[in-house]
C-alpha cells in the first residue's frame, strides 16, 4: 500500500504566513481598542462630579421640642396685622436647638409680613444672663433674615448652651408680643470634619457640616449660596430638602432677605 505524501508548496506557505500576519494585526487592533475603551472610560469616570446632597443628621441625644421655638407666642400677632401664615419662626430642627463651631455664629429667622417696624434679638447664657441684644429694622414684605453675633462681642464658650430669641416690636404698645426662641451650643471641630472642610466647594462644606450634626454652619452656608446664586437649581433643591427634612417646609420657599 502506498502512503500518500503531501508536499507543502510555496503558495501554501505564503497563505499560512498571510493568515498569521492577519491574526497578529487583528489581535493588535483588538488590544488597542480595549486599551482605548479603558482609557475613555477611566477618563470619563475621573471627570464625573457627584453633586453633594446636604442632609442633617441630628446629634445623639437630641429630642423633639414640642414648643417649636415658642410657637404659642409666635402665633400671637401685632394688633394691626392679619393672622401670620406662616408665623414668626426660628430656623432650627425639631429639637429646637443646634450645634455650632463658630465663636460668633449667625442665626436665621423667618419674619412674617407685619406692621412691626423692628425686631428685637436677645442672646442669654446658661444662667439667663444677657450676653448680647440688638434691635433691627424689618422688611415689610416678610422673609428669612440673618442675625450675627458681632465679632467685637465676647465669643461663645466651648461646651456652653445659650438661649436666643426674637420678638416683634409692634407699633402699638402690647403686653403680649410675637416671640420665638431657640438654643445654640458651641462645640469643638474634630479632625475628621476639619479635613473635609479643606474642600473649597461650599456645597460640599454644607454637606459635611450636616453629616456631622452641625446645624448652624450647614444652614448658613446653604442660605448664603441660595442668596448669591438664586437661579442654581441644585442649590435650591438642597435648600428645600434640608428645611423639609426638619419640619420647616412651611417656610422653605420664603425669600432670603
Amino acid at each position: 500500500m502506498r502512503i500518500a505524501k503531501f508536499k507543502i508548496t510555496k503558495p501554501m506557505t505564503l497563505g499560512l504566513s498571510a493568515l498569521s500576519l492577519a491574526m497578529t494585526v487583528f489581535s493588535g487592533l483588538l488590544t488597542q481598542v480595549r486599551a482605548q475603551s479603558e482609557i475613555t472610560f477611566r477618563g470619563n469616570y475621573d471627570y464625573i462630579q457627584i453633586t453633594p446632597i446636604v442632609q442633617f443628621l441630628p446629634p445623639n441625644g437630641d429630642k423633639v421640642d414640642n414648643t417649636r421655638g415658642g410657637a404659642s407666642r409666635a402665633e400671637i400677632k401685632c394688633s394691626q396685622d392679619q393672622a401670620y401664615r406662616p408665623p414668626l419662626r426660628v430656623l432650627l430642627p425639631a429639637s429646637n436647638q443646634g450645634l455650632t463651631v463658630a465663636t460668633h455664629p449667625t442665626f436665621l429667622v423667618y419674619l412674617p409680613k407685619t406692621s412691626a417696624p423692628r425686631v428685637h434679638f436677645t442672646l442669654r447664657d446658661e444662667n439667663n444672663r444677657g450676653v448680647y441684644q440688638t434691635t433691627l429694622p424689618i422688611v415689610k414684605t416678610g422673609g428669612i433674615v440673618s442675625i450675627s453675633l458681632p465679632e467685637e462681642q465676647p465669643p461663645l464658650e466651648l461646651g456652653k448652651t445659650y438661649q436666643w430669641s426674637v420678638a416683634l416690636i409692634c407699633q402699638l404698645a402690647q403686653t403680649d408680643i410675637p416671640f420665638a426662641s431657640g438654643k445654640v451650643r458651641r462645640v469643638a471641630i474634630n479632625s475628621a470634619l476639619s479635613s473635609q472642610l479643606d474642600n473649597n466647594n461650599l456645597l460640599q462644606q454644607a454637606s459635611s457640616y450636616g453629616q456631622a450634626g452641625i446645624w448652624y454652619e450647614s444652614l448658613v452656608i446653604l442660605a448664603q449660596l441660595r442668596k448669591t446664586r438664586p437661579d442654581d437649581q441644585v442649590i435650591t433643591d438642597n435648600w428645600l430638602q434640608l428645611l423639609n427634612s426638619v419640619g420647616l417646609e412651611e417656610i422653605a420657599a420664603e425669600p432670603l432677605l
